[in-house]
């Protein structure tokens, strides 16, 4: 049987998703603060999400740290 390629525990970010980070994320000397949004641009081997961050930055992030992002107001 092949290995599965989905999640234990929801949600299920697939890429394309707009996302937001629950809490800071990354590198102690250089976090992106919570709240901050992005993109998903792919699922780790390690089921980590990769988040291409609308700062240009790219994050591996475990889906628990993250949330859909909430259309604004007019979209």
């Amino acid at each position: 049987m092949p290995p599965s390629t989905t999640f234990d525990e929801p949600p299920e970010f697939d890429v394309g998703d707009r996302v937001v980070t629950v809490e800071p994320v990354g590198p102690r000397w250089h976090r992106l603060p919570g709240g901050s949004a992005g993109v998903v641009v792919a699922r780790t081997p390690e089921r980590l999400i990769a988040v291409r961050f609308d700062s240009g930055r790219v994050e591996h992030v475990h889906p628990a740290g993250l949330a859909y992002e909430e259309p604004g107001v007019g979209s």
